[in-house]
């Protein structure tokens, strides 16, 4: 089992950072409904703390009505209310090019994982073989703007490596490999940063992010990709406009910076 760094100079109590790591997971999946949490003595190895401190980080989960005791008293994830929204291709088209016209990307972690939680139950042969998972952190003029991590199926992942995701967009090298966006899934709320992604944006603990879970699909209906989005608000806004009975466009724009700003 991997190790976390946690330290009290990150400015954030040592509880309540491992409370935003597990957040982070429940909320993005990678621990799904109904799965077993690691026990307390796990935790304490992972995060190198003692147990009263995982304790208090199970609290605030239990809390915040994330967890819940299941058979033989093992922590379990309850299932989390929420209903993506359906987007017009038109406006993730528009995000996109705006985010990479706009800001720099830079790779941070590139590999092959097994896919879990929603990225299991809907990318295209997820369940067959290991996903191409990328992180990358996308900055405007040296200053990070978001973190965003994507899931894609093998058969795509594998005709593209971490240089050309470094220079080309998503977008663009999912459609070399002939799957080209049609339209896509999308749930927007808000999170707190836990150690690795503030470390990396450049943002104390625990600051506020906002959080978007995107699902896109290709022109054959097939799930090719699964991204989490996380932004500092202060960075970026975004604004939407809504038709009658549809979204017509989000947008994602950065805020100018003060040397901009008249």
């Amino acid at each position: 089992m991997d190790r976390i760094a946690v330290r009290r100079e990150l400015g954030s109590p040592l509880h309540h950072q491992i409370y935003l790591v597990l957040a982070d997971g429940i909320s993005t999946g990678r621990y799904g409904v109904g799965e077993v949490l690691p026990t307390e003595e796990q935790l304490t190895r992972m995060f190198s703390v003692s147990r009263i401190t995982v304790r208090r980080a199970m609290e605030s989960l239990n809390d915040a009505g994330l967890i819940e005791r299941g058979a033989g008293r093992r922590t379990v994830v309850r299932a989390q209310l929420g209903r993506p929204m359906r987007m017009t291709m038109n406006s993730v088209i528009e995000n996109i090019v705006a985010y990479g016209s706009e800001t720099d990307a830079r790779v941070v972690e590139f590999g092959y994982v097994e896919a879990r939680g929603v990225v299991l139950d809907r990318l295209w042969q997820a369940a067959e073989k290991p996903v191409q998972r990328a992180v990358r952190v996308r900055s405007h003029e040296g200053v990070p703007i978001m973190h965003l991590t994507s899931y894609v199926p093998s058969a795509l992942g594998e005709t593209f490596t971490a240089d050309d995701l470094n220079r080309i967009p998503m977008f663009q090298l999912l459609a070399r490999a002939g799957a080209h966006l049609a339209r896509g899934d999308q749930v927007v709320s808000a999170t707190l940063a836990d150690p690795t992604v503030a470390s990396r944006l450049a943002v104390k603990v625990g600051a506020a992010l906002i959080d978007m879970r995107r699902m896109m699909f290709d022109q054959k209906g097939r799930a090719v990709e699964y991204i989490e989005m996380l932004a500092v608000p202060d960075r970026m806004t975004m604004r939407m406009e809504l038709g009658s009975g549809h979204i017509a466009s989000a947008k994602a724009k950065r805020k100018p910076s003060r040397t901009n700003r008249k």
